[in-house]
Parts: structure tokens; sequence; C-alpha cells
């Protein structure tokens, strides 16, 4: 089935007139006086820069040369109290390792590739027997090829990061303490089969892009006919000043998923502070179909901050608040608290202590177990 005719005319145009791999999948920027770009400020020893938003995933993104290998990994200890059946308190604690990524990649000329191998369990959620019980296996996160076609456009194509997540990630820049609220709450997937172009506007002013998926994500295969189409834009308004790092970012999606042809439209639109020691955001979506529930609507509010006040030091908090069912509202509702403490042992190494509170309606409890409770976690990230 073709999703939304109105969205082919915004492929097209980004094809026509260019874009460029995103600050979430590109190269180091070409100097301003060949693209007009002003060169990206460096915000920390993290390798962040003011006005773009990090890579989705940072293996292999250091270090120079015209092949990069590299690891990223999260590894945590949780502990969860929350509310079981009868409302009586239970708690649970697990060592756990939330993220492991090995990265290859490479550039010549114009043309570049990635590919980047992430552990798994090999049940699916809710099952306890897969692959040797259920082991950690390996499947693939991305692995695309891109072209340079001209000066600031670059197209790529198979397993790639999308548009909004990677974004809204790449501004916190804190995911081993959370992913952003659009994954964690199933509405929007980090990665998907599929292409994609970016034009990076000049002199800092932002991009544009446009992207054609599959639409299940990439841990599910093409399970319909249907194909999504994702259109971004971030714009930057003032970026040769001291608000260089304040941005407008807005996206669509035009998709289905699942079987039935579910519907699965979202479209969002916030503000982000891509700051050198600040960096912060607030965004909403409004999501058309859920799941297999074509018709379901629901609704999301988040708000974000990291703060870097002395070196090496990172504070990080964050307020989600999902309205599962618009037509149950305010009756079906979570509500996320995140708070943080982290520090930068080394370049390559980060520690982190995370509070979560989360808080669900009546509703939303009875059909998320587990969902009223506290969870502390200790976490460390290593990336190269």
């Amino acid at each position: 089935m073709m999703r939304r005719a109105f969205v082919w005319p915004l492929v097209l145009a980004a094809l026509a007139a260019g874009a460029p791999a995103s600050a979430d999948d590109a190269p180091p920027a070409a100097s301003s006086a060949e693209t007009g770009v002003p060169a990206p400020a460096v915000a920390a020893e993290d390798g962040a820069v003011v006005g773009r938003a990090a890579p989705p995933t940072e293996a292999a993104t250091h270090g120079a040369g015209p092949v990069r290998a590299g690891l990223e990994i999260f590894a945590q200890y949780s502990y969860r109290s929350f509310a079981g059946p009868g409302d009586n308190r239970t708690w649970f604690h697990a060592f756990d390792v939330p993220r492991a990524h090995a990265a290859l990649e490479g550039e010549l000329d114009a043309a570049r590739g990635r590919i980047v191998l992430e552990a798994t369990r090999s049940a699916s959620e809710g099952s306890l027997l897969g692959v040797a019980g259920d082991s950690l296996v390996l499947r693939l996160r991305e692995a695309y090829g891109a072209y340079r076609v001209a000066e600031l456009l670059e197209l790529s194509a198979g397993v790639v990061p999308t548009l909004t997540v990677p974004n809204l990630d790449g501004t916190w820049m804190l995911r081993p303490v959370a992913p952003s609220a659009l994954e964690a709450s199933a509405l929007m997937s980090p990665a998907d089969l599929g292409a994609k172009a970016r034009v990076d506007l000049p002199r800092g002013y932002g991009w544009l892009a446009a992207a054609a998926y599959n639409g299940d994500g990439y841990t599910s295969r093409e399970l319909n006919r249907g194909k999504s189409f994702e259109g971004a834009a971030e714009l930057h308004p003032l970026p040769n000043g001291e608000l260089r790092p304040l941005g407008v970012f807005g996206s669509y999606v035009a998709g289905s998923t699942g079987t039935s042809l579910a519907r699965a439209d979202r479209v969002t639109g916030g503000l982000v502070w891509q700051g050198a020691r600040v960096r912060g955001g607030a965004y909403f979506t409004h999501a058309w179909g859920v799941a297999q529930l074509g018709t379901q609507r629901a609704m999301l509010a988040s708000a974000f901050v990291r703060v870097e006040p002395l070196p090496r030091v990172l504070l990080g908090a964050r307020v989600d608040h999902v309205i599962r069912d618009a037509a149950a509202s305010p009756d079906d509702a979570l509500t996320t608290l995140w708070g943080s403490l982290g520090y930068r042992v080394a370049l390559p190494v980060e520690s982190f202590l995370a509070l979560t509170r989360s808080i669900p309606t009546t509703r939303a409890q009875s059909e998320l177990p587990g969902s009223n409770g506290w969870e502390l976690r200790a976490i460390g990230r290593v990336v190269f």
C-alpha cells in the first residue's frame, strides 16, 4: 500500500536538492572554506560538537584513518522496587549489558561504509528459550554504504539510522542512562532497512533529510507491502553567535507496521540546545497507530537536560509523560522521571549513578506490571 502521496514530493525534492549524511552518520565535516558551513566547535573532551547531535552509535567514530574499528559497551547493576500484585511491594536486582557494539567503518574518496554488530538476547520479550537457552547473540544494528554525490549531499542505503530517535539521543548524549522516550515506548525505532538522503544547510543553519524504510525497525523483517517515509529538519536560526546551539526540530513519519498494515504515523516537534557543556531539549509527539492498533492514538512529551558543570562531571535529568491511549486520557498514562550523576574516568570510560521513578495511572499499571516503582542503577560505559 502506498502511504500518503504527498510524501513523495518531499523525498524527491530532498534527492534533487542533495542531502549529505547527517551528524548521525557523517564523516568529519569539510572545512568552512570548502562548504560555507562554520567548522563545528568541539564541546568538550568527549568529542561532541556545538550545534550538532552526537552519532547514534559511537563505536569506531573516534580516531582517524581510512578504516576504523571500535567498540561501545554499557554494563550495569540495577535494583528495582515496585508494586506487585495486590500493591504488595517487591524487589529485584540484576547485572546486565544493555549495549555491546562492535563496529567497522571505512571511507575512500566520496564513498564510505559502516557496519555495527549489536548483542541481544536470543529470545523475544516474554520468552525464556532461545538459542542455547537465552544466550546473548549478535545481530546487525547498522550496515550501510554511502556515497557523497555533491559537496553537501550524501545518499546512504542499507540498515541505516533513522532521523528522529538518533537526533534526540545524540542531543541529550546520555544514552547509557536511558534511550529516548520514543524508543522506550516502542513508538519509533533508531534504525531500519531503507535509504536516506540529507542536506546540510549552508553556514550552519541546520539540515533537511528524507528517508524511506520497511517500517518495522531493524529488529524485524518486513511484514507488509507498505513502506514508511520520514521527513525531518533541524534549523538553527542564529548559527554565528552565542545562540548557535539553539535549534528547532521537526519530523513526520507516514508509515505502516505489522501483518495487518496498521497505520503508524508520527509527527514530532520541539526545541534543542546542543551546547558545549549544556545540552537539552523538549519535544512533543502525536502518534496515530500503536503496535497493531492502527486506530489508537498516543501522545508523548519529553524534556531533558545534560550539564557538565565541572570537567568530567556529568549531570542529567529527564521527564517523560506518555498518554498511551488518547481516547482513555488521562486514565491511561505513564510518567517517568530520571536523574543521573556521572563521572568521566578517562576519555573512553564513563560511570553513572541513575535513579528512575515511574508513575503509572491505575489502568496503565494494570496493563504494565511492574511499572509503578523505583530503580537505582550503577552504570559503566566504554567506547573506542
